[in-house]
């Protein structure tokens, strides 16, 4: 685990509410993210990132989640949002694995940071480095969890 301030970024962004049993219903508005961005001839610039604010890991909480895509070039949508995200001071841990295995790493780091009594901000990350749904075992996230 490191820490480490992310640079601001430029993204095309969806913001939703909704809560940890519901997540499986975005792969369509990743989708049409992506295809959002194609149609306007402009660079996808960095991988995949969602954006939890007010998670708490319970199932039924309802949250915000922003799914941001790092874009460069002139992009415009109506129906998603254009913006920069400001700089992120986060503890960083590399998951390896299945997305189902994904709580165990928050454990290990929400350990970290009550040994370290590290303070928390309300917004983690998780960046996706490599998906594959063929392969689970293949996947790569990047769990950014905020700090002050």
């Amino acid at each position: 685990m490191q820490i480490k301030t992310q640079p601001p970024v430029k993204v095309l962004s969806s913001s939703n509410r909704t809560t940890l049993q519901q997540l499986d219903q975005f792969g369509p508005v990743i989708k049409e993210m992506y295809e959002d961005i194609v149609s306007q001839n402009a660079f996808v610039s960095g991988p995949l990132c969602w954006i939890y604010h007010g998670l708490d890991g319970k199932p039924d909480t309802e949250f915000t989640l922003e799914i941001t895509i790092p874009v460069s070039g002139k992009v415009e949508s109506s129906k998603f949002k254009v913006k920069e995200l400001s700089p992120f001071k986060a503890l960083i841990h590399t998951h390896d694995g299945p997305f189902e295995k994904l709580p165990d790493s928050y454990k290990q780091i929400m350990q970290y940071i009550d040994q370290n009594k590290i303070p928390l901000l309300d917004e983690s990350r998780e960046v996706y480095l490599n998906i594959d749904f063929d392969r689970p075992q293949f996947n790569i996230t990047q769990i950014q969890v905020g700090i002050i």
